[in-house]
């Protein structure tokens, strides 16, 4: 006996979806700038990056449901479902830094350092929607590969600028409690450039795979 399956069709909108992720990243992103230059870190500044973060979540678990459902997928569907939660780290890390400030209490950043933190993720964010959307043409693999090295180069100055901000922190603090905070903060910042660097070598083993 015959069995018709509904097949959800290949052309499912994988890239889209995460590209949906990847929009509420930015609008985090853009957030805590936002609180870093007014200088408002009031709880409830700090609870709308808390609202993207359970909306990313929210997307993750939909994307998720839609790959479970779909019998043909554009890539790997194990490849779909680690980029969707490596793309959800980078949200949930921004949401760790801005809970840092508010439980730190942190009410000013008088260094340019976070700010060239916010710059680089920025950037490695915009590169990564890139990244993801050119995905949809993997025949043009060049295009791709060139947004995953912009992405390890904003990595790779993410590490210079941790070093460059701890050791200035050591240089000018004199309050050991304040030292411990921002170093932690500066190092939640640096994972952050870490974690698109994740999306960005997935990316690349998707290209070595599908080459």
């Amino acid at each position: 006996m015959e069995v018709n399956m509904p097949l959800i069709p290949k052309d499912v909108k994988f890239f889209d979806m995460t590209g949906e992720q990847i929009k509420v990243i930015s609008e985090a992103v853009k957030k805590l700038k936002e609180i870093v230059e007014k200088e408002d870190f009031s709880e409830e500044s700090i609870k709308k990056i808390k609202e993207m973060e359970q909306h990313c979540d929210t997307l993750s678990h939909e994307i998720i449901d839609v790959l479970n459902e779909t019998f043909i997928t554009p890539i790997d569907r194990e490849d779909i479902h680690k980029l969707v939660n490596e793309i959800d780290d980078i949200m949930d890390l921004i949401n760790v830094v801005a809970n840092r400030l508010y439980i730190y209490k942190i009410n000013s950043v008088k260094d340019t350092y976070f700010t060239e933190f916010l710059e680089n993720i920025s950037e490695a964010v915009m590169a990564v929607n890139n990244a993801m959307s050119s995905l949809k043409d993997i025949r043009k693999p060049r295009r791709i590969l060139e947004y995953c090295i912009e992405i390890n180069r904003l990595e790779n100055s993410g590490d210079s600028l941790r070093e460059k901000a701890i050791m200035n922190l050591f240089e000018s603090e004199k309050d050991p409690v304040k030292i411990i905070k921002w170093k932690e903060i500066y190092e939640e910042l640096e994972t952050i450039l870490d974690s698109c660097e994740k999306v960005a070598n997935t990316v690349e083993e998707i290209l070595v795979k599908n080459g």
